[in-house]
């Protein structure tokens, strides 16, 4: 068994982790892994633990077909037999396997506006749907959407998971006082809702003043970047809000940090959300996508963010013993037992024996 993991790029994102997560299990359990990144690395790169194993294709054009043909050659070369693809790089793979029809395809579906689907464009994918011979979602109601609109027969419901690296450097050095850090793990998108959080945030702020926001997470200089930049000055919280970007160290940003915010306004299964965990974050995250399940009775579940987040950090701030740790201990607890490594593995591998089968 050869697999490919594809994705378009290694930038730090949930479904680029994923992508090389899987990558990095598939291996240590003595799976012939491979990963590509059809247009570009990224900062993800170092987490790949077969470095041999990578193969960036530099894709150039949605059409871009040099690249195409470099890619089916490199894929008879490796003797791949399944690639599976994540989000957008499933055109790729379509292709190849029209190409090449003994590869086999599965599609891993990270869509993480599962609560309006019926927005979702979806011309393309049912053209694509014949070709994909089984799908990998994030969240129970992907299930039904996969089935139902593009006609895949054969889907899967597949709990994401998220690793510590120990091998991280250790470079982001957050600012504030030690204890007293709320940090947000994701990229600077409007489905991320960091708008209200930083208005929640800055209500906090005339009675915990020496509290500080993190927001870490690609900004990818759009209207909505500057909006983020603009409403912290506008909130005079230049000095308690601070923006780093896309980081390779989180588990070391993690250890910094004192509680885990996700305000999403639509998620699938955040895999920030799981890194919270396993640093032992308390956390409070918006009720949407996989959240709540994720979280249960280990932390706070909000369906405002404006109304509701400025009394809960109040609770975590006021009950640091009480709340704080032992909260973070039964997340972590929980975590690690549902949405582990070896739980999707587990899982995983059948899914990939009955292809090749």
């Amino acid at each position: 068994m050869r697999v490919l993991q594809l994705i378009d790029s290694l930038d730090a994102g949930g479904a680029e982790r994923m992508a090389v997560n899987i990558a990095n299990a598939l291996s240590q359990n003595g799976v012939e892994s491979y990963l590509c990144a059809t247009r570009r690395g990224g900062s993800l790169e170092n987490e790949l633990f077969v470095k041999e194993s990578l193969f960036i294709l530099n894709k150039k054009a949605t059409l871009d077909v040099i690249a195409f043909f470099r890619f089916f050659k490199w894929l008879k070369r490796k003797q791949i037999n399944i690639i599976h693809a994540h989000s957008t790089s499933i055109h790729l793979a379509v292709f190849a396997k029209i190409y090449n029809n003994n590869i086999k395809v599965i599609w891993h579906d990270h869509y993480g506006m599962s609560d309006s689907l019926e927005n979702r464009k979806a011309y393309l994918l049912k053209l694509l749907g014949p070709y994909i011979n089984k799908a990998i979602v994030v969240n129970p109601k992907l299930v039904l959407w996969s089935k139902e609109v593009l006609k895949i027969n054969k889907v899967h419901f597949l709990q994401n998971f998220a690793t510590v690296t120990v091998n991280q450097s250790k470079k982001t050095l957050l600012n504030g006082e030690a204890g007293k850090r709320i940090v947000c793990l994701a990229n600077l998108r409007h489905q991320k809702n960091h708008l209200a959080l930083i208005d929640a945030f800055a209500k906090t702020q005339l009675q915990f003043p020496d509290w500080t926001l993190h927001l870490v997470g690609k900004s990818f200089n759009d209207d909505y970047s500057k909006s983020v930049m603009d409403s912290i000055i506008t909130n005079n919280l230049s000095n308690s809000v601070f923006l780093y970007g896309s980081c390779q160290d989180i588990s070391h940003i993690l250890e910094q940090s004192t509680i885990g915010v996700l305000t999403s306004l639509s998620e699938g299964l955040p895999v920030s959300l799981l890194e919270y965990a396993n640093c032992g974050l308390p956390v409070v995250v918006t009720n949407v996508g996989q959240c709540a399940e994720v979280v249960g009775q280990d932390g706070f579940v909000i369906n405002s963010v404006i109304e509701e987040l400025p009394d809960v950090l109040t609770q975590l701030i006021k009950n640091k013993d009480n709340i704080q740790r032992v909260m973070g201990d039964r997340f972590r607890e929980s975590v690690s037992t549902t949405y582990s490594k070896e739980a999707f593995i587990e899982k995983l591998m059948p899914i990939y024996n009955d292809l090749i089968s």
